[in-house]
């Protein structure tokens, strides 16, 4: 019973290594495609030659990716990026067409303030994302940056 069982448990750890072991090509080549950019430029935070690169994917109407934004970023910014431990890479993946528009609308200022209105719009996601009205409040809410009705118009 004993060699019985120690058999079967050989077997199965044999099967586990066989299996789990080493990545498929399709894993592999998955992976890779993964970490290639897309056709918009990237927003990159930190060194070049940072050991390690963290790519974010994340939606301007995400509550998670606000949580995030708001209460890890500056910390996990100030102790791994501003250092140069970690290269940051802040890839825009829209979950709707509202975060499209607040992306778009981001990517119409210069690149020196798309960080600036992409850290408002997740700081007042509550007041335009979840409006009767999103898209008006949207609006609102990049006239703050200094836009106008007509450049919002005009961007979008």
């Amino acid at each position: 019973m004993f060699a019985r069982r120690s058999l079967l448990r050989l077997t199965a750890g044999l099967v586990a290594i066989g299996f789990f072991g080493k990545p498929a090509t399709a894993q592999t080549t998955l992976a890779a495609r993964l970490l290639e950019p897309g056709p918009l430029p990237e927003k990159v935070f930190g060194a070049a030659d940072a050991p390690v690169t963290v790519i974010e994917y994340a939606s301007l109407t995400c509550h998670h990716c606000m949580n995030f934004h708001i209460k890890t970023w500056p910390a996990f910014k100030a102790k791994y990026v501003d250092t140069g431990k970690v290269r940051f890479i802040a890839r825009e993946f829209p979950l709707d067409p509202l975060a499209t528009a607040g992306f778009m609308l981001a990517r119409c200022s210069d690149d020196a303030k798309w960080y600036p209105i992409v850290d408002m719009l997740y700081k007042t996601q509550e007041g335009w994302a979840h409006s009767p009205k999103p898209l008006d409040a949207l609006t609102q809410t990049m006239k703050q940056a200094g836009f106008t009705q007509e450049t919002v118009e005009a961007c979008l």
